[in-house]
């Protein structure tokens, strides 16, 4: 019998993406091997060494960090425009980080499949190997996300945050040049990309809870792509699913579209549940913290119960602060 037409799979080009994207294909070719996936992401758009140097010339001539001289793009607007790919039929799959999913997809897409869930929580990469607690005072440590910058500042007010990219080979050389002390990032992309042996600390949600649907991959596909949407759910992990769930839940409730400096993260066993979630200012100077448990049956309502209380008890300001102060309030 012939093999069916082949099956395109899309997603980012970066480095860490393609470790995510080379998994999928694996794991799709071995659980269909009927099926023809193919590479759709196309060549890897890449910085010319001028750019580079230019970016760095910029962020001395300032005086600050490369971290913050240089603009990084944003993820959201990046699935936001793959999800309208799939849904004008130019793509059968993508591979998505869940962090960066809208909570808002097209009536078309479907998130088909969650991967089991690998590390959920952020690490420390420092210089001389510092944990947190031993960083000096006024040490400048760079993190993607304003949520994590707050978490950080809001433990330690003493050190300096900085918007880093999200690129873990530019923030190594940046902490090797000096430009940084250290930089927080994902543990499970630190995985991916085998560099567990940088790795200074590991982060509890006491110190730094992280976002909604870190450590987990999604597949996305058309609706009306039922073979499509039926092959990629054999790759779906209940528990996970689960998870991700309630964190994409608890975040739509407290910031409607996402947008908001909110970490929140989901536990899954058999029929039960709990969730930590927690608001910072990105300044650090306040930080807003909730649990709740129980079971699934009754998720929406507990979730709902967490989010009110939170809201009530500062988030709320907290998040329309975020939003007014960005444009978008």
């Amino acid at each position: 019998m012939g093999r069916s037409k082949q099956i395109s799979v899309g997603g980012r080009t970066d480095a860490l993406a393609s470790c995510y994207h080379e998994r999928v294909l694996v794991e799709l070719r071995e659980a269909h091997p009927e099926m023809m996936f193919i590479d759709a992401r196309g060549a890897r758009p890449a910085a010319s060494s001028r750019e580079r140097t230019n970016a760095a010339k910029r962020g001395s001539a300032s005086g600050a960090p490369v971290a913050v001289a240089r603009k990084r793009s944003d993820p959201r607007k990046w699935a936001a425009a793959i999800l309208q790919r799939i849904a004008r039929g130019e793509l059968d799959v993508a591979v998505m980080d869940a962090r960066w999913i809208p909570l808002q997809t097209p009536p078309t897409v479907v998130i088909a499949a969650i991967l089991e869930r690998t590390n959920p929580f952020d690490v420390l990469v420092s210089s001389e190997n510092l944990i947190l607690d031993e960083q000096p005072e006024s040490t400048c440590i760079a993190a993607s996300e304003p949520v994590k910058r707050g978490q950080i500042l809001y433990y330690r007010p003493d050190l300096k945050l900085v918007e880093g990219s999200d690129d873990f080979d530019e923030l190594l050389a940046m902490m090797k040049q000096g430009e940084i002390g250290g930089f927080i990032y994902p543990a499970s992309d630190t995985e991916a990309l085998n560099q567990q042996e940088n790795v200074v600390e590991v982060f509890t949600t006491s110190i730094c809870t992280p976002l909604a649907g870190q450590g987990a991959l999604a597949l996305l596909a058309r609706r009306d792509r039922k073979d499509v949407v039926a092959a990629l759910g054999d790759l779906n992990d209940p528990s996970t699913a689960a998870e991700v769930e309630l964190e994409r839940l608890f975040l739509e409730l407290v910031t409607k579209d996402g947008r908001g400096p909110v970490g929140v993260l989901g536990n899954v066993e058999g029929g039960d549940f709990e969730i930590e979630a927690a608001i910072a200012e990105p300044d650090g100077s306040e930080k807003i913290v909730g649990e709740i448990r129980g079971h699934l049956a009754d998720r929406v309502r507990l979730v709902g119960k967490l989010a009110g209380e939170i809201l009530q008890s500062g988030g709320g300001e907290i998040v329309a602060s975020f939003r007014k102060a960005r444009g978008n309030g």
